[in-house]
């Protein structure tokens, strides 16, 4: 009989089973990959250069990565979202900074932001709200890669309710993104420091019995007192875990009202730099539209690809050709002379991911909590289930797998 058993070693389980164990609890994690991490995997083959094939970026300056970034003394650099940032316009890479005389429109992306927070209308699609503020397909391309495609959203789809309040949350963590230079791998590394974790356990039914759980596995069977799910919102659409008894009416429409759409990452690795020293985000063309750099002298261009944009990468017959073409436009030649190694990251037909992050589309603004809520011995953790704008993000899973342990310890105190 254990005190918790949190299913998936993603950050949120992670965090949850640190904060448990650091508490005097006894955990055990059961993980179906054979690695730590979940949706954050980095690769340290180059070790020049870490690459993060999964999540990458701290976004914001005061999110609670730093607290681990801290703790382990690690290295950071900016990543620059505006200034550094090239853009595809007219048939040549300019700064973004630049747009603003050859594309007088531009100037309303500095704006933007804040008419987005001061929105108060019925809740309808982003792509419905910014066609109404603007005709400049530059302006609603651009808008729509800093909003809507970076948190895997589609714009015909994403609600404006959501973005306004997720925006308006998120006023106080600031604006910057940052690298973490040595990669996601220590921090991981730290919170499974000494924890109990089997991996390749893939967990297929939790019975709840009121003053226990039985979990189910392939070949095993483990009671505990609490259950912690922390696995991807596109496993629990897909029922891969039963619930018994049955989860809620209102925790199952939210699960399956709240999207999660496909997502994947090209790597491409170049035998030298051909994009200016100072890029650190690359906006280009359909159907793939966002790059960035991931070090100033790294010889690696990412690119990211998310809901529909993800499922065309997927279905060409020729992904990479696919890419080289678009990167053709803006740099001539040089793409495919000088490319290396290549690398397709699919976060989509991922078995354990099945999708790159959560979004609420338009009308169902809300539900978030109601993925939040335990239900008898059972409780809830993920980027999912972040609520206060951190969805999506490392740091939305950190704060609500200790949000959820904070849960479980209450009610041992009971």
């Amino acid at each position: 009989m254990y005190d918790v058993v949190i299913v998936g070693a993603g950050v949120a389980g992670l965090a949850a089973a640190r904060y448990l164990h650091d508490a005097g609890l006894s955990v055990i994690i059961f993980e179906a990959r054979n690695r730590l991490g979940g949706r954050v995997w980095s690769n340290h083959d180059d070790p020049s250069f870490p690459r993060e094939f999964g999540a990458e970026f701290i976004h914001g300056d005061n999110v609670a990565t730093w607290e681990w970034v801290r703790k382990l003394s690690l290295p950071t650099t900016v990543a620059s979202l505006w200034s550094g940032r090239r853009v595809l316009y007219d048939n040549a890479v300019r700064r973004a900074d630049e747009l603003t005389t050859l594309h007088p429109h531009i100037t309303l992306l500095a704006t933007l932001e804040d008419e987005i927070m001061a929105y108060d209308g019925p809740d309808i699609s982003f792509s419905e709200w910014i066609s109404h503020r603007t005709a400049s397909d530059l302006v609603r391309h651009i808008a729509d890669i800093r909003y809507i495609h970076s948190s895997a959203m589609i714009p015909e789809r994403a609600s404006m309710h959501a973005l306004r309040d997720d925006m308006r949350a998120t006023v106080a963590i600031g604006g910057q993104d940052y690298h973490i230079d040595t990669g996601y791998a220590p921090i991981i590394n730290a919170l499974a420091a000494q924890l109990n974790v089997r991996l390749e356990t893939v967990v297929r039914a939790i019975h709840d019995h009121d003053t226990h759980c039985t979990v189910v596995c392939d070949h095993a069977e483990v009671k505990a007192r609490r259950v912690l799910v922390t696995i991807p919102l596109a496993l629990l659409k897909a029922r891969t875990i039963e619930f018994e008894p049955e989860l809620p009416a209102d925790k199952l429409h939210a699960i399956d009202q709240i999207d999660m759409l496909g997502g994947a990452k090209v790597v491409l690795q170049f035998t030298e730099r051909f994009w200016p020293d100072d890029l650190t985000f690359l906006t280009l063309e359909d159907p793939a539209p966002v790059w960035w750099t991931i070090a100033p002298n790294a010889p690696y261009l990412f690119g990211f690809f998310t809901g529909l944009r993800a499922d065309r990468l997927l279905r060409h017959p020729d992904p990479i050709e696919m890419c080289l073409e678009v990167l053709g436009r803006a740099f001539g030649d040089a793409p495919r002379t000088l490319l290396q190694t290549s690398q397709i990251v699919d976060w989509s037909n991922d078995p354990w991911s099945r999708g790159a992050y959560s979004s609420v589309p338009v009308g169902q603004q809300g539900l978030r909590k109601f993925l939040a809520n335990p239900h008898g011995c059972v409780h809830f953790a993920g980027e999912a289930t972040a609520l206060d704008g951190q969805s999506a993000s490392v740091h939305g899973a950190l704060v609500s797998g200790v949000r959820a342990a904070k849960e479980i310890e209450a009610c041992r105190e009971l």
